[in-house]
């Protein structure tokens, strides 16, 4: 029987996904295209009973280029795509909707510097030692926060 498993994914340009189980706590950085993303979520979705991911919804922010918002939409959508293609259930919680009881100000000066914190002290094994680990941070958090909604 294959163990239950929670997904979360953070879209952006540096973004990552990770997978949370009773087994397994695994984050991996943006495989650079849709194809090694397409080929990374089919391997857990064969080894895990993926109950749900939680894909970043992330809105435009001030200064932002076009080229960079346009980016960044594709990315997003190329994610709502693989997941549509797996059959992979899936939500799109705001920033604040699943950082709410789980990341404080405290925890850090920006919010880059929370996520890691947060994530640092929940999954010690996970490598996040370097300042460009948040998009792993963020998905691993997602991925608790997944986790939250179906036991609740």
């Amino acid at each position: 029987m294959k163990a239950q498993a929670w997904i979360g994914i953070d879209p952006g340009k540096s973004g990552a996904l990770a997978l949370i189980s009773s087994e397994d706590q695994v984050a991996e950085d943006w495989p650079g295209d849709a194809a090694g993303a397409a080929e990374l979520l089919m391997t857990w979705r064969l080894e895990y009973n993926v109950e749900l991911v939680a894909l970043e919804r992330v809105g435009s922010m001030p200064g932002q280029g076009v080229k960079s918002m346009f980016s960044f939409g594709e990315n997003f959508g190329t994610w709502q795509g693989i997941l549509a293609a797996l059959s992979i259930p899936y939500v799109m919680p705001r920033p604040q909707e699943w950082q709410k009881g789980l990341v404080s100000p405290s925890d850090g000066v920006d919010s880059k510097a929370r996520s890691l914190a947060v994530a640092r002290r929940l999954f010690p094994e996970v490598e996040l030692s370097r300042k460009k680990d948040h998009g792993r941070a963020d998905a691993l958090l997602l991925a608790w926060w997944a986790r939250r909604q179906v036991a609740a």
